[in-house]
């Protein structure tokens, strides 16, 4: 039997065949397949555990409130400290008021007590009392006695002037001049309430009423003295037309 061995044209016979000379002696490395990703369920970030509470972050209201309020206290404070500014700086009648205290006379010297009647000489009194004096001018009612006399006030004195006039049933309205006007202080009674129903005018001054249980009490300041009429309380619904015959006089001495 014969085999028939067919060659290459150019190759070698009886040999072995020889690979291209470019052809790798080994194979590639085979790239192993890619791995499918794995799902996993995703976990909140988690605080670390320690004895400390969390506190929570404020929210945007309380943020604007907090804002609010403390605008709103610099403004009342600023409010607050222009007030107590006004307050210390002296206006005009403040002024006004420290000069006349400054320029209170002081009486250093008394002088006798003077008592006279009805049908005593008004002016004599007035120009003893250095000033002038509240008295009535009418012929309802009845002068029965005047009084002019010091007291002690301040370390000093306070001069008074004091009338009575009587009614008909025999109540007494008294009249009083009283020098210098920080003595109003003697008129004082813990029982006095202030009316303020009705405005007063004494003698073209402004005047204020005080009440108690006895008595009605009307008293206005001058530039030189305070003036008060003391009103029986059966009688305060003539206090009007009473206070329309009163008048300042001026004693002039003889």
């Amino acid at each position: 039997m014969q085999i028939r061995r067919y060659f290459a044209q150019g190759g070698a016979q009886g040999g072995q065949r020889r690979p291209p000379a470019d052809m790798p002696s080994q194979a590639p490395p085979r790239k192993p397949p890619a791995a499918a990703p794995v799902h996993r369920d995703i976990l909140p970030k988690q605080s670390p555990v320690t004895d400390t509470l969390p506190t929570a972050a404020p929210s945007r209201w309380k943020r604007v409130l907090k804002r609010a309020l403390a605008v709103l206290g610099i403004i009342l404070a600023l409010s607050i400290a222009y007030i107590f500014l006004l307050m210390g700086e002296p206006g005009e009648d403040d002024q006004l008021t420290a000069q006349n205290v400054s320029q209170e006379e002081t009486i250093r010297v008394p002088i006798a007590a003077t008592q006279a009647s009805s049908d005593a000489d008004l002016n004599l009194l007035a120009a003893n009392f250095g000033k002038p004096v509240l008295a009535l001018y009418s012929g309802d009612l009845t002068l029965q006695k005047a009084t002019l006399f010091d007291t002690a006030f301040r370390g000093g004195y306070a001069r008074r002037l004091t009338l009575q006039y009587a009614f008909s049933d025999g109540s007494v309205l008294i009249v009083d001049s009283i020098r210098p006007t920080a003595a109003v202080e003697l008129l004082k009674d813990a029982n006095y309430s202030l009316n303020v129903n009705q405005l007063y005018t004494l003698a073209g001054m402004d005047a204020v009423r005080m009440d108690t249980d006895a008595q009605a009490c009307l008293v206005a300041r001058g530039s030189e003295a305070v003036y008060a009429i003391r009103c029986p309380a059966q009688h305060t619904g003539e206090l009007a037309s009473l206070i329309k015959q009163a008048s300042l006089m001026q004693g002039t001495a003889q």
